[in-house]
């Protein structure tokens, strides 16, 4: 994972969803997430790439053992200032988990395969150390989200600079890559960027229980079960 969130973009990131905007975007995701993918209590999940603990916070409310890994020393700060006692952190790499195999009943990457250094050696990892199921959220390639990303882009510093943005397509073909042939079930959430949401928010509603491949946040969750691994 590239070492990209300092001190001042956790705190700044951990407070983006305390506005209007980052927690009705913070809604959308968490119930496409529980759309898409069972959350059972009493399950050992990992959170790679956990950040400030805000999934980290959501699983832990509906009874499941969690641990989080962030490589950023300054989001791990914030998140654990946040949890107290509850839920484990590590500081290490997607790319080289310190956990052996089948070691969680699922595993979450959200938002984490956009900045890493190599996304395959990532899932890879994932699905070594997931005994069930690996559930991605991803930001969409292409959606008007990520248009107007692009755009202010180009004209001032953004840490979105340095993503890699997928597609649905894309991402099909890197987990057939690394699970060869798979169960997948998907979904996306807010077609329409978040200034329009107050106006059009019944439309998101209905696109969002569709299969929209355009859509800015991207779930999805595949089956591990039957792959073979090695034991590590």
């Amino acid at each position: 994972m590239k070492v990209l969130f300092n001190e001042r973009v956790a705190h700044g990131y951990d407070r983006w969803f305390e506005t209007k905007k980052g927690a009705m975007a913070d809604r959308y995701e968490k119930e496409l997430i529980s759309r898409i993918v069972e959350l059972k209590p009493g399950e050992i999940v990992l959170d790679v790439g956990c950040g400030t603990a805000n999934h980290i916070q959501y699983f832990l409310e509906r009874g499941m053992k969690t641990i989080g890994l962030d490589i950023s020393l300054s989001m791990l700060r914030v998140a654990q200032n946040k949890l107290g006692e509850r839920g484990g952190l590590c500081l290490g790499r997607a790319e080289a988990l310190p956990f052996k195999a089948n070691s969680f009943d699922s595993v979450f990457l959200i938002t984490t395969l956009e900045f890493v250094e190599d996304p395959l050696k990532t899932l890879q990892e994932a699905a070594r150390v997931s005994r069930k199921k690996i559930i991605l959220g991803i930001l969409n390639r292409y959606s008007l989200t990520a248009l107007g990303r692009r755009m202010k882009g180009i004209f001032r510093p953004s840490i979105y600079n340095k993503a890699r943005f997928y597609s649905i397509w894309e991402l099909k073909r890197l987990l057939t890559k690394v699970l060869g042939k798979h169960h997948l079930n998907w979904g996306s959430a807010l077609f329409l960027p978040l200034s329009f949401q107050e106006w059009f928010g019944g439309l998101e509603r209905i696109l969002s229980f569709r299969k929209n491949p355009f859509g800015a946040f991207l779930v999805l969750g595949v089956s591990v079960k039957n792959l073979i691994k090695k034991q590590q």
